[in-house]
């Protein structure tokens, strides 16, 4: 074959790419790369679509190959792209970094921010994603994650101003208003959380975090019938969360319905049994209960994960001592 073959062959693939047939255009990419081993383009493409197509392993090897070419833009900023879905962070910022090289790009400072957050570097991220607004005012994806990223530091204003950002240039962007209204319950402003946790309870029925979150704004207003329902509405969409089982029981408990808020402990437990604050609540219901032998029982097994734990030493010794 010749460089016009592989041409043509690259052509075909991205008229293919353009009616969305994928793996057809992949089919020509892959012939046009035979066909000319030096095609930069293909390789290029190739790497993107199979990127979208989350096979990352090929798409690096695509990313790479087209770097022994030449030196590009796009081949170390899909390099980076791929190592970060394969969740290789460093190598992946290594990447990204070279992109910059060949320009200040809003993109990319975006993904060096997430690998930053996901490797807990929490305030480089936010001046990553501060970097990447800069470029883009109008970046929304930016706003929101970093807000998260205030969030996390518990910086509950900076995390607000973020999402509201964001809300401006998108007023129904889901995940801002949901982060809106998580942060608001975070900071104790209930009521107005309500508005933005409705908002997207009324587009998505089905989404867990944001009932989990208005069943505890619910709970701290102390509309605690409503809360319980919410709770349980949560885990009838994931029946696997130990936390929210907690929660439910600690609701439960302190309305006086403890053979219940037993059952939900015990669903807690049987999920994440070597929680420590868990194991806590139900050694204090079972000596609520006057099951004194069971309450010594998880007071003892909190003292198995934290020898130190004054609470459960202190409870074991008045066990004992009764």
């Amino acid at each position: 074959m010749t460089v016009n073959q592989a041409k043509k062959l690259y052509k075909k693939g991205s008229e293919l790419l353009i009616q969305k047939k994928f793996t057809e255009a992949l089919n020509y990419y892959r012939e046009a790369v035979i066909a000319n081993p030096s095609c930069l383009e293909a390789h290029l493409e190739m790497g993107y679509l199979l990127g979208a197509m989350d096979k990352y392993e090929e798409a690096l090897k695509s990313f790479e190959d087209s770097l022994k070419i030449a030196n590009s833009f796009l081949g170390f900023f899909g390099k980076g792209l791929a190592l970060f879905f394969m969740q290789k962070h460093e190598k992946s910022v290594q990447s990204f970094i070279r992109a910059l090289e060949f320009g200040e790009n809003e993109d990319v400072w975006y993904y060096l921010a997430n690998c930053q957050f996901l490797d807990n570097e929490v305030e480089q991220a936010i001046n990553s994603f501060n970097i990447a607004i800069s470029i883009d005012h109008d970046f929304i994806e930016a706003w929101n994650d970093r807000g998260v990223a205030h969030s996390i530091l518990e910086e509950h204003d900076q995390a607000q101003e973020c999402f509201q950002e964001a809300l401006k240039i998108d007023s129904q962007y889901l995940p801002a208003l949901y982060n809106l209204g998580a942060t608001l319950v975070d900071s104790g402003q209930y009521e107005l959380a309500l508005r933005y946790l409705d908002k997207v309870v009324e587009r998505d029925e089905r989404n867990f975090k944001a009932i989990f979150y208005k069943a505890n704004a619910l709970y701290y207003m102390k509309k605690i019938d409503e809360s319980i329902k919410y709770f349980k509405k949560a885990l009838e969409l994931d029946k696997f969360q130990g936390e929210l089982w907690n929660y439910l029981g600690y609701v439960q408990h302190n309305i006086g319905l403890k053979y219940e808020a037993l059952e939900s402990f015990k669903e807690a437990i049987y999920i994440i049994p070597e929680n420590i604050s868990l194991n806590l609540n139900l050694a204090h219901l079972y000596f609520d209960l006057g099951q004194n032998h069971q309450a010594l029982e998880y007071f003892e097994r909190v003292l198995d994960l934290d020898p130190e734990n004054e609470e459960a030493q202190i409870s074991k010794k008045l066990l004992l001592d009764t």
